[in-house]
């Protein structure tokens, strides 16, 4: 018994198999990526020669020669001083006032800009384990902080959005694990219903050509009915409303008929053509 069902094991192994289904696995992109994250542009373009937060705020720099100001500009004071910029960058766009640093909006753009940085970091250095996860609380923190302004306020939910250039992509509600033998099954399913709405398609094509002769047939058939009844006297059970009811669905049929005709020879040109 053994032995006949290896020997069917094997020999079912090499069948070919006719059903045109392939399932390939999409790519894994990692949650810190803009693609989940919703944002929507990178790194505001801050010039490496732009002063520091604090020092441009200084009146004696804005005396200062060309090799004092590159002192004291992000391009010398490094990432964490450009990172500063970033931020304020953010918050400039969404401020109530000069002060504001408090409000919805201020923190939403604050995190923005601590998203956007982290992100262009981790595309440099994608093995670093603290900054992702750094990066996917500032995520999550964003997520719930644009659900809550949603709520309450869903006109500046949409004004910010707009002015800090983000796509809202709220948590799931339910977390479902992609599966090989699941996805096979669905594309299975979308297979078999090509398969059923071409045949379907098919015979639908065919009764409208066989429509044709068909009333043909069946306005010949009443002109007839319809005289000789006249003829003998009966009483007439054809009225001209029938009559002209099937004339008028023949003269559809043979319009439809035609514009079908020519976008198959149309379609038969292309097709010689490009071969």
């Amino acid at each position: 018994m053994l032995r006949r069902l290896a020997c069917t094991v094997v020999q079912s192994r090499g069948i070919k198999h006719t059903v045109n289904v392939k399932w390939v696995r999409p790519d894994y992109v990692p949650s810190y990526k803009p693609e989940k994250s919703g944002d929507l542009e990178g790194l505001p373009p801050i010039p490496e020669s732009a002063l520091g937060k604090d020092y441009a705020l200084s009146e004696e720099i804005k005396d200062a020669s060309e090799a004092v100001k590159k002192i004291f500009s992000v391009g010398h004071l490094g990432r964490k001083e450009y990172n500063v910029l970033v931020k304020k960058e953010m918050m400039d766009r969404v401020k109530r006032h000069q002060y504001d640093q408090g409000s919805a909006e201020t923190k939403i753009a604050y995190l923005t800009g601590q998203i956007r940085y982290l992100q262009d970091t981790m595309d440099k250095f994608p093995r670093n384990k603290r900054m992702k996860q750094l990066v996917q609380e500032r995520i999550d923190r964003r997520k719930k902080l644009l659900k809550y302004l949603r709520q309450y306020d869903y006109k500046k939910f949409e004004w910010i959005l707009e002015k800090l250039n983000i796509e809202y992509k709220a948590h799931p509600d339910s977390y479902h694990k992609l599966s090989r033998k699941e996805s096979l099954k669905r594309l299975t399913e979308m297979h078999c219903d090509d398969i059923r709405n071409k045949k379907l398609a098919d015979y639908r094509s065919l009764l409208e050509s066989q429509q044709g002769p068909f009333l043909k047939q069946k306005l010949e058939a009443l002109k007839f009915i319809r005289n000789e009844q006249q003829e003998l006297q009966l009483q007439v059970t054809v009225t001209e409303q029938d009559i002209q009811k099937v004339e008028k669905l023949l003269a559809d049929w043979t319009i439809k008929d035609e514009i079908k005709q020519q976008a198959q020879k149309k379609k038969k040109s292309i097709l010689l053509d490009s071969d």
